[in-house]
């Protein structure tokens, strides 16, 4: 089959290179003119790791990815630690892979270089699909009068997708209330006294922070998410450091220095989308932020991605049988999961934004759960799914 995938961001890009690995010939549009990396660091878990190994891109990313040893949960106000999960040799013999930070821009380089050494992939920048009209083939039509022939569409265009319309779904992102501001900044600027191989976790009265190394450890990404309702569009709004130290009074001492290392501040406001019942309609099928975007507060947004494309190239498999009932196949496997994702998602910016009681009763609970307790909780995203279809 011909292929035409809408949008070279990484669900678009890993969906070019599975589908190109059952034979397919696969062509992504992308509207900007160059690949574009923006968007802050990516917690890359073991269930993401074992489909870029699968996809043969970890061979390329890895040695810009970090190895944390540890996630650590802080107090933001008295700055003391709650809670430590280890990460090390025992995560990763339970997972099978292991767990690894990276900046976005790394991925889509990664992504973006291993795609261009596969013939069968063509990637058209500055191209943007308009519409569709759906028949035996279907025409991709595009901003600059085009038409193009295609097998099959794939809908990679993100949380405000313009294809969905075309599957019937016309729903907005859901404006969840926060506003997410990142920066980086040089590695030295860790505050001392924090750990440099950890992922930290600040919880605040309304506000958390997570900071860790990135870029090869060059780097220190930081992320903070407040509850300050906005409505901003794009994700590279200019923000500053007063904006967030204003958000996060009385932060302890190391946290406030971390925060006012940057020079500058980006911002963006935090969304998701409520679960569809169904990703396809006729030949065009959504994957990755248009089907299921979440609020990052699993840090899930890039693996969900990356599982899509590995399923939906799975369901096709070489095309050669039925498919629609190949879609619905994809749309039933992947459904229940991502659902599961957006809801624990927005359980756990309620968790981390407890304020007075509530959160002393967090805190305790933390302090006396062991870390190994708290991260079976999240086996059922670290383990591979059964269903996700195998390497090719």
């Amino acid at each position: 089959m011909h292929i035409s995938i809408a949008g070279a961001g990484i669900a678009g890009l890993a969906s070019a290179i599975a589908l190109s690995q059952n034979g397919h010939s696969v062509s992504v549009f992308e509207q900007a003119a160059r690949l574009e990396a923006i968007g802050a660091g990516l917690q890359l878990g073991p269930n993401a790791v074992r489909v870029l190994e699968n996809l043969g891109v970890w061979s390329e990313l890895e040695a810009q990815c970090c190895a944390p040893d540890r996630i650590r949960i802080c107090d933001a106000i008295s700055g003391r630690q709650l809670s430590e999960l280890d990460l090390g040799d025992s995560f990763t013999r339970k997972f099978g892979s292991p767990y690894r930070v990276a900046h976005r821009a790394d991925l889509i380089n990664a992504l973006a270089q291993s795609a261009s050494r596969i013939a069968d992939i063509t990637i058209v920048n500055d191209c943007r699909i308009t519409g569709l009209e759906p028949g035996a083939s279907t025409c991709v039509k595009t901003l600059s009068g085009e038409a193009h022939e295609t097998d099959l569409v794939v809908a990679a265009d993100g949380i405000r997708s313009q294809l969905r319309a075309h599957i019937g779904l016309e729903n907005q992102p859901r404006l969840s209330g926060e506003t997410l501001y990142r920066a980086l900044a040089p590695a030295s600027d860790l505050p001392a006294g924090l750990d440099p191989d950890a992922v930290y976790l600040w919880l605040a009265p309304g506000a958390h922070v997570v900071h860790y190394r990135v870029s090869g450890g060059r780097r220190l990404n930081i992320v903070a998410s407040i509850e300050q309702p906005a409505d901003q569009t794009g994700w590279n709004n200019i923000a500053s450091r007063g904006d967030v130290l204003a958000a996060l009074p009385g932060a302890a001492s190391a946290l406030r220095d971390l925060l006012s290392a940057p020079a500058s501040w980006l911002a963006w406001t935090g969304a998701d989308l409520d679960p569809f019942t169904s990703w396809s309609r006729d030949n065009c099928v959504l994957v990755g932020d248009a089907a299921h975007a979440s609020l990052p507060y699993l840090a899930q947004g890039a693996a969900m991605a990356l599982e899509d494309a590995e399923c939906l190239a799975a369901c096709i498999g070489d095309g050669s049988g039925d498919l629609t009932a190949a879609l619905v196949r994809y749309e039933s496997r992947r459904q229940p999961r991502t659902a599961r994702i957006i809801e624990e998602s927005r359980r756990n910016a309620g968790i981390y934004h407890m304020r007075g009681p509530k959160a002393q009763a967090r805190n305790l609970a933390l302090r006396f759960m062991p870390g190994s307790m708290q991260m079976q909780r999240l086996a059922w995203i670290y383990a591979s799914p059964p269903d996700n279809g195998s390497p090719r």
